[in-house]
């Protein structure tokens, strides 16, 4: 079999790794970048490494972890004491511990802290209907402490709003938790017994060549199956096989169109299109500053801001704490997030440094002598799985389900951790070549 993978992003490379990986047939992927990666790209500037979206992710795992390997990646681990996340709550930043810890962490009161305890024995029966992520998690642990963990969530994956998120479309794996133990205490309890003996425990690991190189790795390992700097213009059926139209003409089998659905819009027919068009999405901006002197950054992987802090930034990653070689000896390196769901419009980038830079000061209680700003727009944003997600979903498959050999894969549907698109990667290829 054929097949065309539009879009050079981490998800159209996985599927095209996931096909090799399986002896699958012929395969291609077309980026309109030169580069590869897609928003998942390294900046570096002046001894400065600045990965201007993810940076990071969770290993082993047992789908990413052998793409990785196949094109030969050097992965460094975090240690544990640089992994260690903060909240800046009450005017105060403090240390979170690893889940489920956070729930009882002296940034709610005791008594939310015991009506935390008492999830335990909970029975009570599930809503009907789609949830949001803010309503699952306080009936589950009470307003206080839940609504925290639900922002957290909502803030540190999505920068979006757990009062518009839908948990089962956000965040999967806790919606099975309930379903299957009706305690999400007790379910996360079992899933730690469960856990096989002598298995190394997942923890985070950074790219040593940054994600940039990560990308590069993935299209020299795939040769002339990687072709840059091919814009596709459309996408369009012709009898039994699909046609790519762009510098040149592709014919396939198959087509995976791996980019961003709002970007997919444009490649499709008009019916397809019009539904692709109602993803919705956060735009973000990222801006990252680092200077030399005095450490003013805590240890530690970063710190998400609290609700009700009235401060513009959803969070701040300490680049150069969990990552040292991302800023040069003796200096320290940040990536502050704003927008999302719930943040201030993003504002010209002059204006956006200088807010990011005053309330990360706020934020770290010290000044921030910077040497190095950067600013990236996200303005496609991130994906928001809020509720009515699913049925989008649905509709979508029964858009898709009259158009045999068309697939949409990436971030904008069910998948938004790299973890998650290797997953997905996989299990298309596996599906395309049985």
């Amino acid at each position: 079999m054929s097949v065309v993978v539009i879009g050079g992003g981490l998800s159209g490379l996985f599927i095209a790794l996931a096909i090799v990986e399986r002896g699958g047939g012929e395969v291609v992927v077309l980026d309109k970048a030169v580069r590869p990666g897609g928003v998942a790209g390294t900046i570096e500037r002046d001894g400065f490494v600045l990965e201007q979206a993810v940076g990071s992710m969770t290993l082993p795992h047992p789908d990413l972890s052998p793409l990785l390997d196949m094109i030969g990646v050097e992965m460094r681990v975090v240690s544990p004491e640089a992994s260690a996340r903060h909240l800046f709550t009450g005017g105060r930043l403090v240390e979170l511990r690893a889940s489920p810890g956070v729930l009882l962490a002296p940034v709610v009161s005791w008594r939310a802290r015991l009506r935390v305890l008492l999830e335990v024995w909970q029975r009570d029966g599930q809503p009907d209907g789609e949830e949001t992520l803010a309503a699952f998690f306080e009936r589950h642990f009470g307003r206080e402490a839940g609504g925290l963990i639900a922002w957290l969530l909502a803030s540190g994956v999505f920068a979006g709003d757990p009062r518009r998120l839908s948990v089962r479309a956000a965040f999967p794996r806790l919606a099975a938790l309930e379903t299957e133990d009706g305690s999400l205490l007790r379910g996360a309890m079992r899933l730690r017994r469960r856990r096989a003996r002598g298995l190394p425990r997942p923890g985070l690991h950074y790219p040593a060549a940054g994600m940039t190189g990560l990308a590069e790795a993935a299209a020299r390992f795939l040769g002339s199956r990687y072709r840059g700097g091919f814009a596709v213009d459309v996408v369009r059926r012709d009898g039994d096989l699909w046609v790519v139209q762009g510098p040149e003409e592709r014919r396939a089998e198959s087509v995976v169109i791996a980019t961003h659905p709002h970007d997919a819009a444009a490649l499709v027919d008009d019916e397809l299109g019009s539904h692709l068009r109602r993803a919705v999405t956060a735009p973000v901006a990222v801006v990252g500053l680092g200077g030399r002197g005095p450490d003013v950054i805590p240890n530690g992987f970063g710190a998400l801001v609290g609700p009700g802090e009235e401060l513009g930034i959803l969070g701040i990653l300490f680049e150069s704490s969990y990552a040292p070689e991302r800023a040069p000896d003796d200096s320290w390196l940040i990536k502050i997030i704003l927008g999302g769901a719930t943040g201030p419009a993003i504002v010209d980038d002059d204006r956006l440094a200088e807010r990011a830079q005053s309330e990360a000061e706020h934020v770290l209680g010290g000044r921030l002598d910077r040497s190095f700003v950067e600013v990236v727009r996200h303005t496609r944003g991130i994906p928001q799985y809020e509720v009515g997600h699913e049925r989008w979903l649905s509709d979508l498959g029964d858009l898709l389900a009259a158009r045999p050999g068309l697939h949409l894969t990436g971030w904008g549907y069910r998948s938004i951790g790299i973890t998650q698109l290797a997953t997905e990667a996989r299990a298309m290829a596996a599906n395309l070549f049985p």
